[in-house]
This record gives C-alpha cells, sequence and structure tokens, in this order.
C-alpha cells in the first residue's frame, strides 16, 4: 500500500520507544494544494466525509421555502452532502440552500484553511459560493455577481463565486472585510457541470488570501477578511431558473493554528 521513501532523522519525526510514529508539527496528507490537515496539539481541524445517513450536529441548514430546497447526506460510495435548491425562480428565500458550521475560526491564528472537493448539476442559471464567511443565523448568499458588479452581503467572507448572472461565467476569488470589499479577483476558469474539482483558500494571520483550484494557485486577495473576525466555513447555492440544482460535496477540510 505504501513504502518509505526517505527516512528522516533528528527530532522532526521518528519512533517512540514504544514503536509509535510520533511528528510534533503535526500531520498533513496530500499534495500542495489539496492537502488534508489532521488534529494535534497545535491545530485545530475538522474533516468530514459524510459518512452514514445524517448531518453532523457541527452543522446548519439553511434551506428556501420552496420544497425541491434540501440539505441531506446521499447514499453514495465515500459519502457525500446534497445541496438542492427550490424551482419557483424567485428568490433566494425561496431557492437557496446553505449549509454552515458555527464561528470557530479567525485568520489572526495563522494557518486558516478551507478545501472542499464538490461539483454542481448545472452551471447555467445558477450561483454559488463556498468558503468562509461571518455568520450562521440566516441563510445568506455572502456574495453575488451581476454583469460587472459584485454584492458582498456578508461583512467579512472569502469565498469562491459562481454566478451565471455574470458578464462572464468564470470563477471568481471574493474577499470583503468589515464590509469593505477587497480586490476581486476572474479566475478565468470555467466550471463544468457535474464534474469534482478541489477548490481551497488559505488565509494568513493578516486575512490576506490564496485561492486555489485542483492544487492550481488561481488567485491572491489581499486584505480578504479581518483577522481578528470568527468565521464559519460555508457552502452555499442558489436555482435562477424555474429548475432545481444540486452542488455535491465529497469532503470538507477546515483547519488553523491552535
Amino acid at each position: 500500500m505504501a513504502r518509505i521513501l526517505t527516512s528522516l532523522h533528528g527530532k522532526l519525526a521518528g519512533l517512540t520507544r514504544t514503536g509509535k510514529l510520533m511528528v510534533p508539527g503535526g500531520f498533513i496528507a496530500g499534495e500542495d494544494g489539496m492537502q488534508i490537515v489532521e488534529p494535534s496539539p497545535s491545530t485545530v481541524s475538522v474533516f468530514d466525509d459524510f459518512l452514514g445517513d445524517v448531518i453532523a450536529d457541527q452543522w446548519n441548514s439553511h434551506v428556501g421555502s420552496d420544497s425541491p430546497a434540501a440539505i441531506a447526506v446521499a447514499a453514495a460510495a465515500g459519502g457525500t452532502l446534497v445541496l438542492t435548491t427550490g424551482d419557483s425562480n424567485a428568490s433566494l428565500a425561496a431557492d437557496g440552500s446553505v449549509l454552515d458550521s458555527y464561528l470557530n475560526w479567525y485568520a489572526q491564528n495563522g494557518g486558516l484553511t478551507f478545501s472542499a472537493r464538490l461539483k454542481v448539476s448545472s452551471i447555467a442559471t445558477v450561483q454559488c459560493c463556498f468558503g468562509f464567511t461571518d455568520q450562521v443565523s440566516a441563510l445568506e448568499m455572502p456574495a453575488t455577481l451581476s454583469g460587472t458588479t459584485y454584492t458582498t452581503v456578508a461583512t467579512d467572507a472569502a469565498v469562491f463565486l459562481f454566478d451565471t448572472s455574470a458578464t462572464t461565467d468564470t470563477i471568481r476569488c471574493v474577499g470583503v472585510a468589515n464590509d469593505v470589499d477587497a480586490t476581486h479577483v476572474d479566475t478565468g476558469n470555467a466550471w463544468a457541470a457535474n464534474t469534482y474539482a478541489t477548490f481551497t483558500i488559505e488565509l494568513d494571520a493578516s486575512g490576506n488570501a490564496k485561492f486555489m483550484i485542483n492544487g492550481v494557485p488561481v488567485g491572491v486577495v489581499a486584505n480578504a477578511v479581518t483577522p481578528s473576525v470568527a468565521l464559519t466555513p460555508v457552502f452555499a447555492i442558489r436555482s435562477l431558473a424555474a429548475a432545481s440544482y444540486t452542488m455535491t460535496i465529497d469532503y470538507v477540510n477546515v483547519s488553523m493554528n491552535r
């Protein structure tokens, strides 16, 4: 299954007297930009593969009033979570589906990272946001884009945004700190329907954000969030037509320095 290519010496990694592997700095798996960070004495981390038949209690579901709107674990290989929109072509309050957790995450701690593998069922007439935002009390789309005009609904957020109301349907990197918009970035990347991609946001202790898709850097946003503001991971989708769409999340990993 695996083999050792290079042995490590000194006090960075080694075996204890009982034969256990010890790495004082903690554990990270995967290549740069597509990594899973494990919890350790120096790292706060959560990883959810959405196994089983119910959502973990740490997640909050906010769904619109139109009956197709729902959030539920799907019986898929490896586990997935599916956000389903309404189809009334009315508003976020009717057709939106938003998943968030709690305000446990701060850029000022350093090493704050969001990483998720997900896909959407349609790239026509749909609005999606995912990353970090600053509230858990209401169904909210952290940011939108109409033509070339951004609207940041959140007070503090660092998110990927895909909105087909834009002049060009490409994935954007958006930041807002204390209601002041950062210089947003158009990645130039289109999004293929029903195709998984891994999206990563890394925030430093000053609130600057680095965005990556499938491990490839696609944008840097300075002053993306206020470092001292509490954040939550968030996934949001809304249908912009009389049709119901889905966002399927394979996994999510959030971590920061303790």
